[in-house]
């Protein structure tokens, strides 16, 4: 039908609502109803009163479409002398609703327009300018990435005007693009100078934008090199030749004639925000981080029993409870367990409170803190823990037992030297003091530093000085300190012959003292000790017959385990003898593989997991060594 037939055409009255009367109060308080007319959605709004543009009342959304197809505006009109805009203004409109604009000029307008809207038809081509407004089309095109599918979408609503301003000249068509949050008063000011004069118009960050042509010439270049690359790319199981491409012309005459739409800046309207730069991005002065154990979400098992322990410690106010739990743990814990080991130092820390009175006590408690904190690899605290108890004790044992927690602080940190002038400074302190046990003990930090340190004849006078103390149980020990460190001597590559005969010889003179004061155990360690030293030194016989001796210990009370150890030293004196010449020593084979049964025998009885799996070592050698002598 012809338009002038379809404009004349009488509107129908709107149809009344669900449940409300038509012509009533209420029915014409509501907005009309606009779907199923021409304009596909569109929202028309007259020129107002404020020079500026205000959102459209009742602006349908559409969140299913992602291509953008329904964002585009159209403004058709102008500017008076008032400054007040004159024209109409649609907003939401559906992209074929607004080719269709263009291609049926005033025949698009909805048939119930008022007058004024509709001779705008006219208008149009008697030279009304017609704006276009698109919303975040062209403002990815500034930042890095692809941007989104209505990009594409939109930019086709661009060309459509650009072949239409071509087709039709004395339509004045402006295309505008806009941030996609962007209220529509922005648009305004590409009717005032000097964005007027520009008939496509980009606002990004603060600033209007317009297309300008660019050269591309090394774009163009990189792309044509980047082609050939490409297509000369290695195949599978070829062989890839360098070849270099020197031109003997100047290649940019011919690239010289392309060109690229970029934008270029004409009205800056606020300056653009500024990126807030990070300064803590620095990889080269920060330190490394620390790095921390993966801890467990659930406590072990151990942890579990150490909390309920010490809470039925707590309750009945008993201390060495509390210390015998945390040493039992200390036993089963690992050295990743950092929060149980925590809770076990301050358990320690409390039960030495509770321990006052027995400042020996309190003592074992700080003990165990420093070595749960050495085992954590928490030396720092580890020593102030130590220097504490220095600080606070009045007994000479308990100053001995400080130093050495402040010595073995020293050795894990490295200072050797410190720990040497240490254990000088504890045995100075308690020389006097009449202790014959501290005295010892402090002789015993002097050799050990002197050994750390690789000073084996400052050890030696150490010792020897210690086996001059006037109790025996003193003597006792420096005996067993000079056989320590006659045994660092004699391991050396440039050791005498005689090293190990002397190291047998102080441990024999230790055995003897320590049988006159009836210490039993400490007898059966010198003894053990001087089997070792006569195995090392070659003298086999001789260590058979001490290990015999130590073999007839008691079998009950703190000596059964020794009794173990004399069996199994019996059996580890046959298999050096085997090792070396091939022979065994009086009772042969037979002899060997008793002791070593009666051995693992013995550790059985005594639940001693760690000693009894070392004797079935030793006694699977002597069945392999029995087995090959036969």
């Amino acid at each position: 039908a012809p338009a002038a037939a379809r404009s004349s055409r009488p509107s129908p009255p709107p149809p009344a609502r669900p449940g409300v009367p038509r012509g009533s109060a209420v029915s014409a308080a509501m907005p009309p109803r606009r779907g199923g007319e021409a304009g596909a959605g569109a929202q028309v709004v007259l020129g107002s009163a404020r020079a500026a543009f205000e959102p459209p009342p009742l602006k349908r959304m559409h969140p299913w479409q992602q291509d953008g197809a329904g964002q585009c505006d159209i403004l058709a009109g102008g500017v008076d002398d008032s400054g007040v805009f004159k024209g109409i203004y649609l907003t939401g409109v559906h992209m074929m609703a607004l080719l269709r604009t263009f291609q049926l000029s005033k025949a698009f307008m909805p048939v119930d327009l008022v007058t004024p809207v509709m001779s705008l038809g006219q208008s149009l081509l008697d030279g009304v300018p017609l704006v276009v407004v698109t919303r975040g089309c062209f403002g990815r095109a500034k930042d890095y990435g692809a941007g989104p599918v209505r990009n594409e979408a939109q930019k086709s609503v661009w060309t459509t005007c650009r072949q239409m301003r071509a087709d039709m000249p004395q339509v004045l068509i402006t295309c505008i693009d806009i941030p996609i949050n962007c209220s529509p008063d922005i648009v305004q000011e590409c009717l005032k100078e000097p964005l007027r004069d520009y008939r496509e118009l980009m606002y990004h960050e603060g600033t209007w934008y317009t297309p300008a042509l660019i050269n591309a010439s090394s774009l163009a270049k990189f792309k044509a090199e980047r082609r050939k690359e490409k297509s000369g790319a290695k195949k599978e199981g070829s062989i890839n030749f360098s070849r270099k491409k020197f031109a003997w012309v100047n290649e940019d005459q011919f690239y010289s004639d392309i060109y690229t739409i970029s934008w270029k800046a004409v009205l800056e309207v606020k300056t653009p925000p500024a990126v807030q730069r990070r300064t803590d991005l620095d990889f080269t002065t920060n330190q490394a981080p620390e790095a921390k154990p993966i801890e467990d979400a659930a406590p072990s098992a151990a942890l579990a029993t150490l909390r309920k322990a010490l809470v039925m410690a707590r309750e009945a106010g008993n201390a060495k409870q509390m210390l015998d739990s945390i040493r039992s743990y200390m036993d089963r814990a690992k050295w990743w367990e950092t929060a149980g080991m925590e809770e076990a130092i301050a358990a320690c820390a409390e039960t030495a409170d509770m321990l006052k009175a027995d400042p020996p006590e309190a003592a074992k408690a700080t003990e165990m803190a420093v070595g749960a904190c050495i085992y954590t690899n928490k030396v720092s605290k580890a020593m102030e823990l130590a220097t504490a108890l220095k600080s606070a004790a009045s007994s000479p044992q308990v100053k001995v037992k400080a130093s050495k927690l402040i010595v073995d602080c020293h050795h894990v940190l490295g200072d050797l030297d410190k720990a040497l002038e240490e254990a000088k400074q504890a045995k100075a302190a308690v020389a006097g003091s009449g202790d014959a046990e501290a005295v010892a003990a402090a002789h015993g930090l002097v050799v050990g530093a002197c050994l750390a340190t690789g000073s084996a004849e400052e050890a030696v006078a150490a010792a020897t000085e210690a086996t001059k103390a006037p109790a025996k149980a003193a003597q006792a020990k420096g005996w067993l300190l000079l056989a320590e460190a006659h045994a660092y001597t004699a391991q050396q590559d440039d050791a005498p012959s005689t090293a190990w005969a002397e190291v047998t010889q102080a441990q024999k003179t230790a055995r003897g003292l320590f049988k006159e004061l009836g210490q039993s155990k400490d007898e059966a360690e010198a003894l053990r000790g001087a089997v070792g030293s006569l195995l090392e030194g070659g003298q086999f016989a001789q260590a058979l017959l001490l290990a015999k001796e130590l073999e007839a210990f008691s079998t009950e009370g703190e000596t059964k385990a020794m009794s173990a150890v004399g069996s199994q030293l019996v059996a580890s004196a046959h298999l050096h003898k085997f090792q070396k010449t091939g022979t065994f020593l009086d009772g042969g084979a037979d002899a060997m593989l008793a002791a070593a049964k009666l051995a693992v025998a013995g550790f059985d009885d005594l639940g001693d997991v760690i000693r009894r799996g070392a004797a079935q070592q030793t006694l699977r050698e002597a069945i392999r060594a029995a087995t090959k002598s036969s």
